[in-house]
This record gives structure tokens, sequence and C-alpha cells, in this order.
């Protein structure tokens, strides 16, 4: 990006110096021309009034052209001087120039002696007298068989050309030298902030989530670095999240583990007597199942995240279907003292994944089975809308509620568990996680509502 600003830059730098110089010349050109034109005018204006001086030169031949001028230079002086002052020329000078010699009109002859003599009439020249450069034109006027040449030399014209020039050609430069100067400090300053996004790229790949692009101004680079925010913060929530999660798995892990661990270690020694062997097993068996049941949630979850599954949809009776599932708890029911009812609304056979469907009502019953005190009561309700297409499931219990700022976040991994005691710490916590990833593959929702010291319901719809 850096590199195309510098050569943008450097491009539009030629171009201005270009069209700069293109322009300068064209009007130094154009100025030159005004004031050439102006002193060919004056030439002109300052030669006629020479020829009226010396109308009547030439005329009588006999007293000759240099006794005729005696009595008429003092006038053509008078004339050429009071051009030079008016025109405000530096140098006018005339000279007669008859077939056999000139004669100076003027007292002093610094021009004309220099300019050439084949020099046309309505051209000048720029010429050096006695250090002086000047712009200097003739004009010629017949008189008789001779005739009077004009010469008008000046430095005014050529200081406006030269001065307007200087101006344009320091504005070219100045304005090449900004856009140059500009060009290069954006660049800078461009290389600068992509490369403080860059160390915070590097930062975030070594696995440093807590760093931060600075945001400056409302440009496109503010706008990335505000999303790149926005990813850093994600990812540091989510490596938070991890890390919290390994945390509670590593602790549910290691529970079980050391039950199993401690009654292996006493059946080695031989402390379990044969009479408490049946005790022990029963133990073993129930903390292997806890610890199969972790492990088997965790895999199915990252397989859910992962979407590495299949739905394989039947056409089943999902309330009799339902019904087989709830049957299935009713002695862990029976065995914690918690009532578990079951009803259905509507019949018919649907096209819908039984597998899942088991998963997400069975969840839902352990969740409730969970956190439902002794006495309480699980409801689960099946409604079944063919007509409209929709299966909406609902488990409710009598525990004891979630508060309404985590109703948004019960479906995280842990969230509940963590933040709620259940009753019986049976089971990984994941229940709800998994609910909803199946759900969500499923095209449906899935939505809870609580109400502390009371219950709530979870409920489910889906599609079919």
């Amino acid at each position: 990006m850096t590199r195309r600003i510098a050569i943008g830059t450097i491009v539009i730098a030629v171009v201005m110096l270009i069209v700069g110089l293109v322009g300068v010349g064209y009007v130094n050109r154009l100025l030159h021309t005004q004031a050439q034109d102006e002193l060919f005018r004056q030439a002109e204006a300052t030669g006629r009034l020479v020829e009226t001086a010396l109308a009547d030169v030439g005329r009588n031949p006999g007293t000759g052209v240099e006794g005729q001028l005696r009595g008429v230079r003092s006038e053509a002086a008078r004339v050429l001087e009071r051009a030079r002052v008016v025109g405000g020329h530096d140098v006018v000078e005339a000279v007669l120039v008859t077939p056999n010699r000139s004669f100076p009109l003027s007292q002093e002859q610094d021009l004309v002696p220099l300019l050439p003599p084949d020099l046309r009439e309505r051209e000048a020249l720029q010429i050096d007298v006695d250090g002086t450069e000047l712009l200097a034109t003739v004009q010629r006027f017949p008189l008789g068989a001779s005739e009077i040449v004009v010469a008008i030399g000046r430095t005014a014209p050529l200081l406006p050309i030269r001065g307007m020039s200087r101006t344009l050609l320091i504005v070219v430069v100045v304005g090449v030298v900004m856009i140059v100067v500009f060009g290069v400090g954006l660049s800078r300053w461009i290389r600068g902030r992509l490369a403080e996004l860059e160390t915070a790229s590097n930062h975030i790949a070594a696995g440093d989530f807590s760093v931060r692009a600075p945001v400056e101004g409302d440009d496109a680079i503010a706008t990335v670095s505000v999303a790149f925010n926005e990813m850093a913060a994600n990812l540091q929530g989510t490596q938070l999240r991890e890390r919290e999660f390994l945390m509670s798995i590593g602790h549910d892990l290691r529970t079980p583990l050391t039950t199993i661990r401690g009654y292996a270690e006493a059946l080695d020694e031989g402390a379990v007597g044969r009479e408490d062997a049946e005790r022990v097993a029963a133990v073993l068996h129930k903390q292997a199942d806890r610890l199969s049941r972790l492990v088997e949630d965790v895999m199915l979850l990252a397989r859910l995240e992962a979407r590495e599954f299949t739905l394989r949809p039947e056409a089943i009776d999902v309330a009799a279907h339902l019904s087989g599932v709830v049957d299935t708890y009713r002695g862990r029911a029976d065995e914690v003292g918690v009532s578990l009812g079951f009803s259905s609304t509507g019949s018919g056979i649907v096209n819908i994944d039984p597998d899942r469907l088991d998963q997400v009502c069975s969840n839902l019953i352990e969740n409730a089975l969970r956190y439902t005190p002794e006495l309480g009561t699980v409801t689960v309700t099946v409604t079944v809308d063919d007509e409209h297409g929709f299966v909406r499931l609902v488990v409710g219990d009598t525990g004891p509620g979630i508060e309404p700022a985590d109703a948004d976040r019960v479906f995280d991994r842990l969230y509940v568990a963590q933040r709620y005691h259940p009753i019986r710490p049976e089971g990984s916590g994941l229940g709800l996680t998994i609910v909803r990833e199946l759900v969500d593959a499923m095209g449906g929702t899935v939505s809870v509502e609580s109400t502390p010291g009371e219950g709530s319901r979870f409920t489910v719809e889906l599609a079919v």
C-alpha cells in the first residue's frame, strides 16, 4: 500500500512539474510576445515623430544633407529624448542613413552600432549594452533617397516576464516539493500504523490475545483496527472460556478417577473384605459410568460444534417415542423422590432423527433431575402438529429457577453448573450446551423461561 502511495506521489509530482514547466514556457512566450509588440509600436510612433521633424531634409540638394541637418538635428534630439522619457525606454537612438554616409541624430550612439545591419523591422533581439541586457528593435522610414533608422532598447519589458516566469517556476517547484513531502510523510504515517497493526497481529499469532491495535481517526485503517480489536476480544473471551472449560472438565475427571484409584488401592492392599466387595464394585461401576458419560459428552460436543455428524430422519410417532424415553428415567426419578410426568397433545407420523431427539429430551430430563429437590416435579409435554409442521417439547421442573440475568447464558458450557450448584452432581454439566447444538443442527430453536424459587421451563420447537 505504501509503495503504491509512493509511486503515485512521484507520478503526480512529475506530471505537475511537466505541466508547470510547459505553463511557465507558454506564459513566458506570451509575455515576451506582448512586450515585443509594445516595443514595436513605441518604435514606430517615435520614428513618425522623427520623420516629421526631418521632413524637409533632402528636399534642397544644393546645401547638402549635413548642412540641412544643422538646423533640425537639435529638434530631432529633443524628439528622441522626449520619446525616451515618455515611453520609459532606456535607449532611444536614431540615425539618418544616406547613400554615402550615416548621420547620427541622437547625442549618444550606444545601441545602433551594436545592431546587425540586416535586422528587420518588427524584429526584436536581446543585446548587451555596457553590461545591461536590453530588448531592442528598429524601425526604418524612407526619407527621399535616404532613410531614418530608429532604435529603441529597454529593460522594463523583460522584468515582468522574468519576474512572472520566476514566480511561476517557484510555485511549480514548491508545489512539487510539497507533494513529494506530503506523499513521503503519508507513506511513512501509513507504514507506521500498519506496522503497529502487524505487531498486534504477531502477538495474536503468538497466543497473546490481550493485545489491541491503536485506533486513530475514522479512515480505512481505523476501521480495520476496530475489526481487529473485536476479533482479538472474541479470541480472548474464547480462550478464557476454553481455559475455564478445561479446568472444569479436569476437575470433573479427577473426582471419579480419585474414587476409582482409592478403591483400587484398597483392593490391592486387601483392605476390602468379602462383605464389602459388592458395595465397592457398585461404587466403581458408578464412577466408571460417570467418567464414561463425561468423556462421551465432551466428544459429542466436539463433533456437534464441528458439525461432524449426520442427521438420519425417520418416520416415527414422536409422542409415543418420547413417552418411551421418559419411561427410562422413571426409576431414577423414583430413586431421588421426584415425580416425573408425561403428557402429549396431537399425534401423527413425522420425519425426524429419533436418536438426536432422544439426546435432546434425555439431556433436558437429566438437567431437571439434577436441580429438582426431593418431592419436586418434572414434567415433559409434547405437542405434535403435523398440519402446521412442528413438534414442541417442553420440560419443566420445580427447581431453584434461574436469575433473569443468566437466562441468555444457560446454554453456555458449564455455565449453569458453575453458577447454580446442583442437588445431584452427576453428569458433565454439558447437557444444555449439547441440547442447543443438536437443536440448532436440526433447524429448531430452544429457549428457557424461569422464575427464581419456582422452577424453569425449557421449550424446544422443531419444524417437521
